[in-house]
């Protein structure tokens, strides 16, 4: 639960400090005038990394040099500055310098109305959703995917020097790299897979309460080799990515299977399905994050009830309300809402004047 929270400089909100209490808390406002860029300061202080930026920088008002959040939960107390030259923070007296120090601190699920790229886009976003979810269920894997990452740039810019004719270390460097990243890549998959089938009837459950007991959903991932099958594959592409300058196999290229009735829902998926899918994905993942680590993640909903129908509104409504989970709901228009709130906070009240 977060108990509390504080901000100079973050976007455009003025500064402030806040506390909150258990249960729902409803922000309302107009579109466009801040609702997002709260929920986007309560996810890095509890996570350290943004939902709409890559760099933690971006977020820095536009007539300011840094910001700061400072926040305390039931089981933790945070701050971090982050500035053009770096970050910088502490977390339960500790400092750090990565602000990936603070992932997993206090536990969150965000969802908002693009997260319907879950069903409908690139694989990317379904990679993203299951190893962001990986870090959640064992903490390891998050310096697991670092190493396979590192691995892996290192062996991309060996292929692009190479390209140009200047690759250092030969084709010793490059047999000892696609060693590293075949070795790692057998543990992505291993951990993705069991992750897939864990998943899959809690993604069932919430969909069915969603739809109103439609069709099952198959969601798994089916990428996975041996070392050994991996090498092989890599052997036959060399030519193929000493060509392209970069690696055409692996982990960082994999989709999870999204199908209903053998068809995939990213190409003949409805809207409504799509959004219900979604949802249910993102659920899934809330309810694994509290059977791994004992903590119920907090809930940051924004603006995804607009969109929704009837039913799929009162559907998710009642998921909220089983979930018990602190929740924090951003809204335009407080008609939207299908249920009532613990706390209301008019998003005016901390806007600059």
């Amino acid at each position: 639960m977060l108990l509390s929270l504080s901000q100079s400089g973050f976007r455009n909100l003025k500064e402030f400090s806040l506390e909150f209490k258990d249960g729902i808390t409803v922000i309302s406002g107009k579109n466009g005038c801040g609702k997002t860029n709260l929920l986007e300061a309560i996810h890095v202080i509890c996570q350290g990394f943004s939902f709409r930026t890559k760099t933690l920088q971006e977020a820095i008002n536009w007539n300011g040099s840094d910001f700061v959040l400072r926040a305390k939960t039931t089981d933790s107390e945070a701050a971090i500055q982050v500035e053009n030259s770096g970050v910088r923070g502490k977390l339960n007296g500790k400092e750090f310098r990565r602000a990936g120090a603070l992932f997993g601190s206090a536990p969150l699920v965000f969802i908002s109305p693009e997260d319907m790229q879950l069903a409908r886009g690139a694989p990317e976003a379904r990679r993203n959703f299951i190893d962001e979810l990986l870090c959640f269920y064992k903490k390891s894997n998050l310096d697991l995917l670092r190493r396979y990452r590192r691995v892996l740039q290192q062996r991309n810019r060996w292929l692009k020097d190479n390209l140009e004719g200047s690759a250092v270390g030969g084709e010793y460097l490059f047999e000892a790299l696609t060693e590293q990243l075949a070795s790692l890549a057998v543990l992505v998959w291993e951990e993705r897979s069991f992750l897939c089938k864990i998943l899959e009837p809690h993604i069932n459950n919430f969909y069915q309460i969603l739809s109103d007991n439609a069709e099952e959903i198959k969601f798994s991932y089916t990428r996975a080799m041996d070392k050994e099958s991996f090498l092989k594959n890599l052997s036959e592409k060399s030519s193929a990515e000493k060509a392209a300058g970069t690696t055409l196999l692996g982990p960082h290229r994999d989709d999870i299977e999204l199908l209903m009735q053998g068809h995939s829902m990213r190409d003949f998926g409805s809207q409504g399905q799509c959004r219900s899918i979604a949802l249910a994905m993102k659920f899934a993942s809330a309810e694994i994050i509290e059977n791994y680590s004992g903590t119920n993640p907090i809930l940051l909903l924004d603006d995804v009830f607009a969109e929704l129908d009837r039913s799929r509104r009162e559907a998710l409504a009642k998921i909220v309300r089983q979930k018990n989970s602190q929740t924090f709901a951003a809204t335009p228009s407080l008609e939207d809402l299908p249920f009532k709130g613990d706390v209301y906070l008019d998003i005016f009240s901390i806007l600059p004047l």
